[in-house]
């Protein structure tokens, strides 16, 4: 997954010639995390620091492509013992401002995916599909530098089953159910570098 992360950031990147804009953002700031309690299984992810960082390509006037890691290392409690854990959030997503200036507000939604590694007591992986959406504003210092404000839902989902089916009059259904095993809601802030071209 990491490769295919890559890979599409390296697209975006040599194909951003043709952009108007690209913001780097390194971020830092906290999760408050949920707990997972279903099917048997008991996870209560502990609140903790993240950090990571966005690649944001303008496409047109008030909008932007992005890429975006997140990353926090933090615990995690089972019904029989506490144990290291990592959780890391690979995203593709849309942002849309809302004005331009000084001031800047944007809401977003983003897809992709979310890992959870267990770091002692074992070495469990656990990679789920995952969605987000987002707001927050940039504050623009001048012209290339800035301070992002954000805060994020971050929705792992898991899969719980599919059908189709169609009836005797003709028409035809179907559908797909998943679950969202634990939450994480994002705050933090983060540095805009602007390259414009």
């Amino acid at each position: 997954m990491r490769k295919l992360f890559l890979a599409t950031l390296l697209v975006v990147f040599f194909g951003s010639a043709i952009a108007q804009n690209i913001e780097l953002t390194p971020i830092f700031g906290y999760t408050i995390a949920g707990k997972v309690d279903n099917y048997g299984r008991y996870l209560d992810v502990k609140d903790d620091a993240l950090y990571g960082g966005l690649l944001s390509v303008q496409i047109d006037e008030l909008s932007y492509f992005e890429l975006s890691y997140e990353r926090n290392d933090t615990k995690g409690s089972t019904r029989l013992k506490e144990i290291d854990l990592a959780v890391e959030h690979y995203q593709a997503g849309a942002l849309k401002e809302f004005s331009q200036g000084m001031v800047v507000p944007f809401a977003k939604i983003t897809l992709g995916t979310s890992r959870y590694v267990q770091k002692s007591g074992g070495d469990e992986r656990v990679w789920y599909f995952s969605t987000g959406i987002g707001a927050g504003a940039k504050v623009f210092l001048s012209e290339r530098v800035g301070i992002r404000l954000f805060t994020n839902l971050m929705m792992p989902l898991e899969f719980d089953g599919a059908g189709f089916w169609c009836g005797i009059g003709g028409g035809c259904s179907g559908g797909i159910s998943f679950n969202v095993p634990v939450m994480h809601w994002d705050m933090g802030a983060g540095l805009i570098i602007r390259l414009e071209n």
